[in-house]
């Protein structure tokens, strides 16, 4: 027997095991028939030749088999995303926040950032960064965890962190050490940092921030930051450690002001009512 012969045995033995003879299956024009869809399970095929009679899927089966494929896929993709919230946001609390959970507090920001999500590839491949400044309590740090998670169920690799989570991290770690640390903060297509100007003001501490600020715009990837420092101190920083910080930053991030009352004095004052009712 020709080497042909035998796997195209093997195949057929093999296609007849995933497609077997069921109740109810029937013989039409020399043809196995599925009972359930009417389709043939078996057709025609010639090699060497030859004509055989071979097993194939029937419609029934082969939707089933289409949608055993899409299924392991999803749970494939589940697990990739899963993956990257765990390494992305180790901040257990930034991962529930998302577009559909917002108050409505203020509509128009997280419209921004839905369109920020929805043009993902144009502000990816244009490096277009975000500078979400403001007062305290205003939403920057819900509205920047919503464009990371949503980017995230996209399977879009996003790193949200701080600089104070950055400084412990790198705190004792010898010179490489420290750089393959930092070099790995742009392995991620989107960084997100949190709350700049909230680190401690020391030389090590800037030169660790310009550092990561510098080694983005290098990269030419995108960063989102947030911040409570207002733009005009960003814009005429009199330091020149934090100039050239701030300057990088606003060469990569466009700036939008999130104003309004603090979401934290008003999730606070629910809070307090509803304990009243309770109480009362």
């Amino acid at each position: 027997m020709s080497l042909e012969k035998i796997g195209f045995n093997s195949v057929v033995s093999a296609a007849a095991k995933a497609n077997p003879r069921a109740p109810g299956d029937f013989m039409q024009d020399g043809l196995l028939h599925c009972g359930k869809c009417k389709t043939p399970k078996q057709c025609r095929v010639t090699v060497c030749g030859e004509e055989h009679t071979v097993s194939c899927m029937c419609e029934c089966r082969e939707q089933a088999a289409t949608e055993e494929q899409a299924a392991e896929e999803a749970r494939q993709k589940a697990l990739r995303v899963a993956a990257l919230r765990t390494s992305g946001l180790m901040d257990v609390s930034l991962r529930p926040m998302r577009f559909d959970t917002d108050d409505l507090r203020a509509r128009g920001y997280t419209d921004k950032g839905r369109r920020y999500v929805a043009n993902w590839g144009i502000v990816e491949r244009d490096n277009v960064g975000m500078l979400l400044w403001g007062n305290t309590g205003t939403g920057k740090t819900f509205l920047a965890a919503c464009i990371a998670n949503a980017l995230i169920d996209q399977g879009v690799s996003v790193m949200m962190t701080s600089f104070p989570r950055i400084l412990s991290a790198v705190q004792g770690l010898r010179p490489d050490e420290r750089a393959g640390y930092l070099d790995d903060l742009n392995r991620y297509r989107l960084l997100v940092i949190d709350d700049l100007g909230a680190e401690r003001q020391s030389e090590y501490a800037l030169e660790i921030v310009y550092n990561v600020i510098d080694g983005r715009y290098k990269a030419q990837k995108p960063l989102i930051v947030t911040t409570n420092v207002p733009l005009i101190e960003m814009q005429k920083a009199p330091n020149m450690d934090y100039q050239r910080i701030y300057d990088r930053v606003l060469a990569m991030c466009v700036p939008i002001k999130i104003d309004g009352e603090s979401r934290r004095k008003g999730i606070a004052a629910e809070k307090m009512k509803a304990v009243k009712e309770i109480f009362e």
